[in-house]
């Protein structure tokens, strides 16, 4: 504890005043908690900045300050509770100030210092992840040394260096908090509120619905209706028999924000510059979407999901949609992912600037719950909501993203050591993933979660049927990415972008189509925009990047062509790409290249599915062909953002 100069000790309290002094423990608490989002805001300024501009940065910060007072408040108002409960034991009133005190002070206090260190720990040890486990034990440690320095040096010092210290740091946020809160309320700023707005009249021929299903981190490797040997998906398997599977299927990223929005408007990453878990499309890209294209053709557009960064109020497109909603995980993660509406780009909120209480909420969820958070029933209930409450005179457009199989790994019940041994499951289910855990535990622990996905997913489309709805409505089933468990790399970050990573499902079914269809041909996400857009009789705007594959389904030979891969969240939304990951393949080769490094592989990936010979020695002219391609297709990307 700091020395006190002799000024300081004259306006400090004497021994004979240590009372509870509510106002000084609410200020010491906000001083140390909100001090923490400046350590954080410097450590991550330069990643933030890839994204985001100094005014939305500002927001974004007035958003985590709002929060940070708010956790103050709540944790002060629930010590004041515990001290005048203490106070009515007749054995505890002797230690209710002292104990109030530290209750009031360990929290912050640690969150604080694990702050700092963490700050210094990414200078020093930049490849050092600290895991939850380690940081609530660094916790509680550093809980005992404030209760040992409360102990050495009284709490009267102690009180006397809150009021010197401390105090003026408190108020001097909570007074910051004022414009912020203005800033933010002028703004628009909100919590996030689902929305179903009404429908609207329909005198054209109807055309047929749209149910676009999503599944985050479904690789297609390891889906038994791609030929994987653990049944993991049989009734995607069954839905397979009156369906298109198109067998060589790419996503165009490897992070969810980048694929879903290339889902959405039709266009590559290089070309919508969201490249980051959090991005976002700008204007006047947020009205260039598959739903507001639909909506022109006098669709009701829909979308329900249960991963924020998959969702049009992340994405900045919730004026494409007649209804939205999100269906946010139980529990304290669930809490602490109701993200505020009004500005873009959560990620930097709850990941980076906040991201500690984030990290705790999810631990304790883990080790106390004992459940998966992000139920995907919760999505299609409200996808059943919706449709029911609709009639059948305007067309639907009906978009559903669920989380699993994503990580964390913990199947429910019904599913777990179907392919895992129960040990596995509790090594899972404590670990920092994958810290601790072969590729062999992981895999079986999320070829498990695929089979709860799997349930999920059938029983939508089961209601589909035997609703009428399958019948009259193109269906589409796909994933965002895939996932990792070769390569010496697991879940799907970093600039990765082999098979396990890019290669997912795509099933398409027709309105009454009762036969099945398999196409070879290689296809990317883009490609899905004008796809449906051809499907209803509408032309694709010119600003797609895609190529529609109705002719595949009418069973005809798809152009050759080229598609492409790219993992570019170490880039600037606002500066050519220059690092990161790209890919491009044909129908037989598939070439990656790290630009910053040069590094360059090359694969056929249909005969070399593992992609363990590189043939970037022995196959010279097919890398420099698919090279100058891409890289020609980069360059133009490149220029084409000095017009924006």
């Amino acid at each position: 504890m700091p020395a006190l100069t002799e000024t300081e000790k004259d306006i400090a309290p004497s021994a004979d005043q240590i009372k509870l002094l509510p106002l000084l423990g609410f200020a010491s608490i906000t001083a140390l908690l909100c001090s923490s989002l400046e350590i954080t805001l410097l450590e991550y300024v330069d990643a933030l900045s890839l994204q985001i501009t100094p005014w939305e940065l500002a927001l974004e910060v007035g958003v985590a300050l709002i929060v940070l007072l708010g956790v103050s408040a709540a944790w002060w108002l629930c010590i004041l509770l515990v001290a005048k409960t203490l106070r009515t034991i007749p054995w505890s009133r002797g230690y209710s100030t002292w104990l109030s005190w530290f209750l009031w002070l360990a929290f912050p206090f640690s969150y604080f210092v694990l702050e700092l260190l963490a700050a210094i720990q990414l200078r020093m040890f930049p490849s050092r992840r600290p895991g939850d486990l380690a940081s609530l034990l660094g916790g509680l440690t550093l809980a005992i040394i404030c209760a040992a320095g409360l102990s050495r040096f009284g709490l009267s010092s102690v009180q006397k260096f809150c009021r010197v210290r401390l105090a003026p740091i408190g108020w001097l946020h909570l007074a910051l908090g004022v414009p912020f809160a203005l800033m933010l309320w002028a703004h628009g700023v909100h919590p996030f509120r689902d929305f179903m707005g009404p429908a609207k009249p329909f005198a054209d021929s109807r055309p047929p619905d749209i149910y676009l299903i999503s599944i985050d981190a479904l690789r297609a490797e390891d889906m038994s209706s791609y030929g994987y040997d653990r049944p993991t998906t049989p009734n995607l398997q069954r839905f397979a028999q009156h369906s298109f599977t198109f067998d060589n299927f790419i996503a165009n990223s490897n992070l969810t924000t980048p694929t879903t929005t290339s889902i959405e408007n039709g266009k590559l990453p290089w070309s919508h510059r969201v490249f980051q878990i959090g991005g976002f499309l700008r204007s006047p890209a947020r009205q260039e979407t598959l739903p507001a294209l639909l909506r022109q053709r006098g669709y009701y557009t829909a979308m329900i999901s249960s991963n924020v960064f998959a969702s049009p109020f992340s994405h900045g497109t919730l004026e494409s949609y007649d209804a939205a909603a999100y269906a946010a995980p139980f529990g304290l993660g669930g809490v602490w992912q109701s993200n505020p509406a009004g500005i873009i780009g959560q990620s930097t909120i709850f990941i980076s600037l906040l991201r500690r209480l984030g990290g705790l909420a999810s631990f304790l969820d883990r080790v106390i719950c004992r459940r998966y958070p992000y139920t995907a029933e919760a999505v299609f209930d409200r996808a059943r909501t919706l449709l029911e409450s609709r009639d059948d005179k305007q067309p639907m457009f009906v978009w559903t993203h669920i989380f699993p199989p994503h990580d964390p790994y913990w199947p429910p019940p019904p599913y777990r050591t179907r392919f895992a041994p129960k040990e596995t499951w509790e090594k899972v289910r404590v670990a920092q993933l994958p810290d601790d855990l072969t590729p062999s535990e992981l895999r079986a622990q999320y070829d498990e979660m695929i089979l709860y996905a799997d349930e999920v997913v059938g029983n939508y489309l089961d209601w589909l049927e035997r609703t009428g709805r399958l019948d009259r409505a193109i269906v589409i089933v796909t994933a965002d990415h895939g996932e990792s468990f070769e390569h010496g790399g697991f879940l799907h970050g970093g600039p990765r972008l082999y098979n396990g990573l890019i290669h997912i499902p795509l099933l398409i079914h027709l309105p009454g189509q009762q036969h099945r269809g398999s196409i070879a041909e290689i296809a990317e996400q883009v490609d899905l925009l004008p796809t449906l857009m051809d499907l209803i009789g509408a032309p694709a705007p010119g600003w797609t990047d895609g190529t529609s594959l109705r002719p595949a389904l009418e069973g005809e030979t798809l152009a050759p062509r080229h598609v492409f891969s790219m993992a570019l969240e170490a880039n600037s939304t606002f500066r050519p790409i220059s690092n990161g990951a790209l890919a491009i393949m044909d129908d037989e080769f598939k070439y990656i290249i790290h630009p910053e490094t040069q590094e360059q592989e090359l694969y056929r990936y249909k005969t070399d599915p593992s992609e363990g010979n590189n043939l970037i020695e022995s196959d010279p002219d097919v890398a420099k062909r698919m090279h100058d391609f891409l890289i020609a297709r980069l360059k133009k990307a490149n220029e084409q953002l000095a017009f924006r």
